[in-house]
């Protein structure tokens, strides 16, 4: 975790567009078409169980930036959706690191 803080703008993955597709789709699409849709090469191939999560994180996504939910081809890239994710996966973390 405090790697990850350190490392804060030194670089960002494709993950990071992985992720914000599979916010997108669980936020964006009915349940039903979440594991068939295929706008983006990012399809959600997660278990069921990580697809709820990604929506109950994509809440939150919509109060911080409405625009990281749309689905689309084009990657995203704006700051707030930057801070969003990476803030999201520290507190997820910690999350983890208590319950052990």
């Amino acid at each position: 975790v405090y790697v990850k803080v350190l490392m804060w703008k030194l670089y960002r993955s494709t993950d990071f567009e992985v992720h914000r597709n599979w916010l997108a789709v669980t936020h964006s699409l009915p349940m039903t078409e979440w594991y068939f849709d295929a706008t983006s090469q990012w399809t959600l191939d997660y278990p069921p169980f990580f697809a709820y999560f990604e929506w109950v994180l994509s809440q939150v996504a919509a109060i911080i930036d409405p625009n990281m939910l749309k689905v689309q081809v084009e990657p995203y890239e704006e700051e707030a959706a930057v801070l969003f994710q990476r803030l999201s996966v520290i507190a997820t973390e910690f999350v983890l690191l208590g319950s052990v």
